[in-house]
Order: C-alpha cells, then structure tokens, then sequence
C-alpha cells in the first residue's frame, strides 16, 4: 500500500463513479480498476460495494477512507513545510527593540512579517540600544531596532522611522493645560532623560536639544526605560522628551504637549550583520524596503 494506491482510493471514495473518478485522476478507467483492485487484493478485504449504483463503501473501506485522508493531509502539510523551510519562510527569528520602537513602529512591520513568513516564530526581546549591539555581536538577536549613533562598523543599518520629539509634563504643571510648550519656559522644572549608559544618543540629543532653545538642564533625573521615565513624570519630579510614539502609553497624570521650539526629528534604525543575515531577516528587511520613509536609505555603518 503506497500514497499513489491511497489516493486513487480517496478519489474514487470521494466520487462513488470509476468514470468520475479516473477522470478527476487523469488517467483511464481500466488502469484505475486494476489499480483499486491490486490494493483490495493486497489489503485481503473489498473496499467497495459494486453492486450499487452510485458504487458504495464498504465497512472495511470507510475505515480505511476515514484513514488515508488522514494520512494524505499529514504528508501534504510535511511537504509544504519543508518547502517553506527551504524558501526560509519558517523558523525563528530573534528581534531586538527599544520600548519606544515596540509602541508604535514595530506592530504594524511585525503584522507584515507574518502575512509573509506565517509559520515564522517571531522572539521579541526588549533591551537599550548599545545591548542590542552587543546581542547581535554575540549572535544572540538577528535584528535590532535601535536610535542612533550606530559605531559598530559590522553593522548594516536602515532607516525604519523619524518622529518629533514631544513634552510630558505632569498634568498638575502650569503649563499642562497649554496647546504648546516652548523649552525655556521651562526653566525651573527639573528634566526626567534616559541614563546615558542605556540610551547615549537620545541622552546627548535631548541635552543639545534643551541648550539649544534656551533650557538649562541644571536638574536632571535619569532612568533606563521609558515606563519609568513617565512614571517619574506622573509624580511630579519632572518633564520629559520623549518620541511622540510614547503617547501611547497614555500613563494617568501625563500631559503630552508638542514642542513650539525648532522641531528635532529622532530616528529609529534597523541593525543587522550582513554576514549572518538568514532568508527571515531577508524577509524581514523586505518588509521594511516596502515601509521606509521618505529618506535615503542607510546601509552599512551610520551616524558615526
């Protein structure tokens, strides 16, 4: 008993009619008696009831009709994963993220990823940008989403995404309740930043930024993630710039107000090792090309 015996016979099964059946086939009607024949003999039982019309299973052949369907999905499923395994649209694949590039920039470009690689595994793993670095050194992440400056020379970067910055400021602050905020009005309101060792170019940007529109950032609090940066601002320690995507967190006693100052852009960059790249970072990156923004692409080391 083979897959071809198996599936004339689920054919025939499925038609009840020899004609029907060595049609749907493609192949001669004799053949295809000989063929389910052979497999009767084979089996030592009668597959069929020839004396109907349409022609009927027999006890024996419903068992075997509700088995060999079975099995021929198994072996079409195994084909097409290990045809998708070969094209590299199945395994895992390991992405690193900053917390603001996982509210608002990386959904939709994973949401893609899957209607392209469906029986791909997507690992998201959340970390600064200088670990992502040091993860894909390590071959621990395939991709990474980080800000700049981007100083590894192995890496390939591309451009994902540019945004404002915006303020958050408690909502109880004078200046909570206005359509816009200018920096140096707010002079006096110590300054919520993320940790220069955890986020280096947003800290020394949101410093250059604040110097820049007359802000003294005399008063600083640090922290490593997001969440606890506006956390600290819904106390009331302070204000912070962060990407307009952290609305998003939407976190109660925040208020988030655009800048009137000079608008400073901040980018989001995919990172990746072009010697290791896998047909699912491939994939992954041609989402992206269908995405980018309407700015030049970056390849290879940027922002030095």
């Amino acid at each position: 008993m083979d897959l071809r015996h198996l599936r004339y016979f689920v054919t025939l099964a499925e038609q009840r009619h020899f004609g029907r059946a060595a049609e749907a086939l493609n192949m001669a009607q004799p053949p295809l008696s000989q063929q389910i024949k052979a497999l009767e003999d084979e089996l030592g039982v009668t597959l069929f009831d020839r004396s109907t019309r349409p022609i009927a299973l027999t006890r024996a052949g419903a068992v075997l009709f509700r088995e060999a369907r079975q099995i021929l999905h198994h072996v079409s499923r195994a084909r097409t994963a290990t045809q998708r395994a070969g094209r590299g649209e199945s395994g895992q694949i390991v992405v690193g993220t900053t917390g603001s590039a996982a509210l608002d920039v990386l959904p939709p470009v994973l949401d893609a990823f899957r209607a392209r690689c469906p029986q791909a595994q997507v690992a998201l793993r959340e970390m600064s940008s200088p670990d992502q670095t040091a993860a894909l050194g390590r071959g621990d992440i395939h991709v990474g989403f980080v800000r700049p400056p981007i100083l590894d020379d192995r890496l390939s970067a591309r451009l994902v995404h540019r945004e404002p910055f915006i303020v958050a400021l408690p909502d109880s602050h004078p200046l909570a309740a206005a359509e816009a905020v200018s920096l140096a009005d707010l002079n006096g309101t110590a300054l919520v930043i993320f940790d220069p060792a955890e986020a280096p170019g947003f800290h020394d940007l949101i410093i250059h930024l604040c110097r820049t529109a007359g802000y003294d950032p005399a008063v600083t609090l640090s922290a490593a993630q997001m969440t606890t940066m506006l956390t600290l601002v819904a106390a009331a320690y302070g204000f912070a710039l962060v990407p307009r995507s952290a609305r998003r967190l939407a976190l109660p006693g925040i208020a988030f107000r655009p800048l009137l100052d000079e608008p400073c852009l901040v980018d989001l960059y995919a990172v990746w090792i072009a010697a290791r790249e896998t047909p699912l970072v491939a994939e992954l990156l041609a989402v992206l090309d269908a995405a980018r923004p309407a700015a030049p692409r970056e390849e290879g080391a940027a922002d030095r």
